[in-house]
């Protein structure tokens, strides 16, 4: 296991993104999201466009956000935001996920439905598909095949949960790199109804019992007031209660972030909404190889602050080497 502390951003400035080429594009998720309609999920690939990449990482917003979480405009004066930019600078390509409900994704009629097996089940079906594309040269059209490319799953909060869950069922990527997000939950959060419940019952009966909980499946946001020149404003979405109520609850995924098997990166900032951060760890014992980054100075949403430039510069060195 390795703890890191990053230095709060003071190193050189990110090199500037290399030319790349952006494909957008659309999957048929109508099996594994059980909607009970249609469904397709958007996605968004970034390929640099000097070079064959090694590395794909696949991104997951959290709740509250769509995939533009992880391409946020950066300002004039400022260094870089945007994670996928940051990434194609080092020849890396990256994938963006809207998932179920948000984005360009399909909006369920009933967003109940809307539980993060289901999510993370749709999630899966796209990265194969690909994965698979890429490997082969199927995917994009003048593309060589990448037979030797490595897949990193990325989460931010609730995306963190989405992509364990997808990787404790389906495993698919060679490591995970995960933002904001602990199995511990949030108990501060909750009430006297919903403590000391059965992870395992819970799980099976939440969409019935998120339907009990609130009057409303999602919460539509609006970008609060901010004099900061730095903000996830473009990125601001609906919050699903089916998922957020799951990833609330103590232990829920417990299970599922055991079983993890490949090399993890936990990233909390200092001030994030999960105490004792060197204890976040301890969730992945099926994992021999665990990097911590605790980021000083630091909220929830890790992008929008300066410790953002050395957080960028860490996370790729990670990846490189494993």
């Amino acid at each position: 296991m390795r703890y890191d502390y990053p230095d709060g951003g003071r190193n050189t400035v990110q090199p500037a993104p290399a030319p790349h080429s952006v494909h957008r594009m659309r999957f048929d998720v109508t099996e594994a999201a059980a909607l009970g309609a249609a469904a397709h999920i958007a996605a968004e690939l970034f390929l640099p466009g000097d070079r064959a990449p090694q590395l794909l990482l696949t991104c997951i917003p959290g709740g509250g956000m769509n995939s533009r979480y992880f391409d946020l405009p950066t300002p004039p004066g400022e260094e870089e935001v945007s994670f996928a930019q940051a990434m194609l600078a080092r020849g890396h390509a990256v994938l963006l996920i809207d998932p179920l409900g948000v984005g360009e994704s399909s909006i369920p009629e009933d967003g109940f439905l809307l539980h993060p097996d289901r999510m993370a089940a749709s999630h899966a079906m796209v990265v194969r598909q690909i994965l698979a594309g890429l490997r082969d040269g199927t995917l994009i059209e003048g593309r060589p095949p990448l037979p030797a490319l490595r897949s990193i799953g990325v989460g931010h909060s609730m995306g963190a949960l989405l992509t364990i869950v997808q990787q404790a069922t389906d495993p698919m990527h060679d490591a995970l790199a995960l933002f904001g997000f602990h199995t511990g939950g949030l108990p501060a959060q909750l009430g006297e109804a919903d403590i000391g419940l059965d992870p395992v019952d819970t799980r099976a009966r939440l969409i019935a019992l998120s339907r009990t909980r609130f009057p409303d499946p999602f919460i539509a946001l609006a970008p609060p007031p901010s004099s900061r020149p730095v903000s996830a404003a473009t990125a601001i979405d609906r919050v699903y209660l089916t998922p957020s109520y799951m990833a609330m609850l103590p232990g829920m995924i417990s299970a599922d972030a055991a079983a993890i098997a490949v090399p993890v990166l936990i990233a909390l900032g200092d001030g994030d909404l999960h105490a004792e951060p060197h204890r976040m760890p301890a969730a992945y014992s099926g994992s021999s190889d665990i990097t911590l980054l605790v980021l000083p100075d630091t909220r929830h949403n890790h992008f929008i602050y300066p410790s953002r430039t050395r957080f960028f510069d860490r996370v790729a060195r990670w990846a490189e080497a494993l």
